[in-house]
């Protein structure tokens, strides 16, 4: 199983991120690789993310308390996906952490899909808060870069 986490401060209250991020079904207005969220019944959401010149689909459930988020998929391309959104008010506004775990389901290409996955996971969660308030990363900057960006031969 692989984690992926990702700590910033959100400039503006822990009550104001959640209301937002509450509202699963506008992230593809902010992440550009979440091309669906759709209500699917029985309070599960279906996701469509954009992977690889492909896509992963999931259904998930979603359990929201005041500061926090928790979510799991129901049915879909990963073999367990879950994470969760938390936050608690600090001085310079919301400290804010994402933080998801899941195992894809092609095993030996693990490595590679995994870190792939993860980057483009922490780069929509990176989207979606930057979104919702002004927010600098505390923690997980690096998983944000595409490390084959600008490469080619030679390079």
């Amino acid at each position: 199983m692989t984690t992926r986490t990702l700590k910033a401060t959100a400039r503006c209250s822990t009550a104001e991120l959640f209301e937002r991020l509450g509202d699963d079904l506008s992230f593809p207005g902010l992440a550009t690789d979440v091309l669906s969220v759709s209500e699917g019944g029985d309070g599960l959401r279906n996701w469509v993310l954009a992977f690889r010149g492909g896509t992963a689909e999931w259904v998930q459930r979603n359990r929201v308390a005041p500061d926090r988020i928790e979510f799991e998929q129901v049915t879909g391309d990963f073999q367990t996906f879950h994470g969760s959104w938390s936050g608690t008010d600090g001085a310079g506004g919301c400290e804010v952490v994402f933080e998801v775990s899941y195992r894809t389901s092609v095993p030996h290409l693990a490595g590679a899909v995994d870190s792939a996955v993860g980057r483009v996971l922490l780069r929509g969660a990176h989207q979606i808060l930057a979104g919702i308030a002004e927010v600098e990363v505390t923690e997980g900057r690096h998983f944000l870069r595409d490390p084959n960006k600008g490469r080619g031969p030679g390079r």
